[in-house]
């Protein structure tokens, strides 16, 4: 059994909560950076479609199935060792990358830079439950985003940057990672200690669901598996689609052991008590959906600039900076308004992104000069920041405000499991898209032409609108539904429910 605990007097709430920031925005950036070292890591380690995919799937899918042991174990009472844990592996795995001298090795450093990142993200956002009351929580993560995206602001640049240097090369994007995680340790081992764990009793092994998280995660390597072995190129295995229908019996498993094990009173991978709160649904099924666009578009993008229009990766990155400067003002403000706008708030960033990555595309596909690329791109990555910065940071808090404070952990590993899910999906069906006709072609990322990378690029993000439509709709959806149920609520003196509980309805009813 997990209890509540107060917290400490002598926690530095505020130097906490900007540790949490800073660290989830660095496991965040892991997923987008290498995007940038792509071409660079294909001439380097002679790497082809699939090794690449690796790459960027390794980390997800490793980030992913680590998450909800992670989050039951942090909210078992050793949320401040796992987050010592993950920081040294996030170091020595950092390292690897750096230091890999095959694509192979590379792809290992990444699964292990993914499980270091499993471990930590739940205890980080955990730990905001903790220290901060319901009340409080809106402007914590608001707060919280604006840590996030600062720390993920600067990094394609430098990173960009680093790449260009004949001393680094594309091991750079990883070399990035050392200082920052070295920093990040001397922060927790100063401030942690007087944060108060949960208590737990140490006797008890903790119930973890191994069976349940080796359906799960089988059942999504399964289907990411046809979209990452689809190369375009003749040798494709035609049978490779087949690995569906067992993803598809697996998960079904998965779902119906879940249900059991929680009706035995036991823990589960996923608690479907949490699913059945109405604003911890949507959040979750936002997470799905939009953070499988945002991967999407930036690797068709960061792709397109280096390959099609000839630009550094320095440059290419410097053109992705106004996105996250504004993404630091959509953070901010959105924590501030979340409590009136609600699910109004996602609306808004949903479709300012949309305007931009339409505009976007729509530039590129004219072949347009250098000029004015590197002059329209950057005002459109404007709008692009400001909408995901009304988005991620609200749905942070629209998600966890009605969960109880000692379930903070593993509800957090529920809703970033979805995101992360959402993260390798997004990112294997966009790189299908583009890869497929790069190399269909016979080509290679870096000897493909102008016009060939362009059609990819048109593919590539035809595939990530798909899944930024649907999160459009489930917010609708639930704007209205919101709404009806603000209206059907009786009213007393000042325009307030008389009903306890009902924070998701005033959320998301009020304009």
């Amino acid at each position: 059994m997990t209890t509540s605990t107060p917290v400490a007097s002598s926690v530095n709430r505020a130097a906490v909560l900007i540790l949490c920031g800073v660290t989830a925005g660095m496991l965040l950036l892991d997923i987008h950076k290498v995007t940038i070292a792509i071409p660079s890591i294909e001439r380097a380690l002679g790497a082809g479609p699939v090794w690449i995919q690796l790459v960027s799937a390794a980390y997800v899918v490793a980030f992913a199935v680590t998450l909800v042991p992670a989050g039951r174990l942090g909210d078992g009472g050793r949320r401040i060792q796992l987050v010592y844990v993950g920081l040294w592996l996030s170091l020595a795995a950092s390292l690897l990358c750096a230091i890999a001298p095959t694509a192979p090795v590379l792809v290992l450093g990444r699964a292990l830079l993914g499980v270091s990142a499993g471990l930590l993200m739940p205890q980080m956002m955990g730990l905001v439950q903790h220290l901060f009351a319901p009340a409080e929580r809106g402007r914590a993560f608001g707060t919280y985003g604006v840590c996030v995206s600062l720390a993920t602001a600067l990094g394609p640049t430098v990173g960009g940057l680093l790449i260009t240097t004949p001393l680094l090369g594309w091991r750079g994007v990883f070399v990035l990672n050392l200082p920052v995680v070295v920093g990040l340790l001397v922060a927790a081992h100063r401030l942690l200690p007087a944060v108060g764990p949960a208590r737990a009793d140490r006797t008890l092994r903790p119930d973890l669901d191994v069976l349940g998280l080796g359906l799960g995660s089988i059942a999504l390597v399964l289907l990411l598996a046809p979209l990452i072995f689809t190369t375009g190129r003749p040798g494709d295995v035609e049978l490779r689609w087949l690995a569906l229908l067992p993803a598809v019996l697996l998960a079904v498993a998965f779902v119906r052991r879940s249900r059991r094990r929680v009706a035995d009173g036991r823990a589960a991978v996923i608690d479907p008590d949490l699913l059945r709160i109405p604003s911890f649904r949507t959040g979750v099924l936002v997470s799905l959906t939009w953070f499988a666009s945002g991967p999407g578009v930036n690797l068709g993008l960061l792709i397109h600039l280096q390959q099609a229009q000839g630009l550094s990766p320095f440059v290419a990155g410097l053109l992705m900076l106004p996105s996250s400067a504004t993404s630091v003002v959509g953070a901010w403000v959105g924590g501030r308004v979340v409590q009136r706008w609600g699910r109004a708030l996602s609306v808004t960033g949903m479709l300012l992104t949309l305007v931009s990555v339409l505009g976007t595309v729509a530039i590129l596909l004219s072949g347009p000069s250098t000029l004015l690329v590197v002059t329209a791109l950057p005002a459109l990555q404007l709008l692009s920041g400001l909408g995901a910065g009304f988005v991620v940071s609200p749905n942070h808090s629209m998600t966890l405000q009605d969960v109880p404070r000692e379930q903070g952990s593993a509800a957090s590993s529920i809703g970033q499991l979805g995101q992360r899910v959402a993260n390798s999906l997004g990112v294997a069906t966009a790189s299908m898209a583009y890869y497929a006709v790069v190399y269909g072609s016979g080509a290679t990322l870096t000897t493909a032409s102008a016009d060939l990378h362009t059609k990819a690029l048109a593919r590539s993000t035809a595939v990530a609108l798909g899944f930024l439509l649907i999160a459009l709709v489930v917010v609708l959806l639930d704007l209205r539904r919101t709404r009806r149920d603000a209206r059907s609520l009786p009213e007393v003196r000042g325009g307030t429910t008389s009903l306890e509980g009902s924070t998701s309805a005033r959320v998301g009813g009020q304009t």
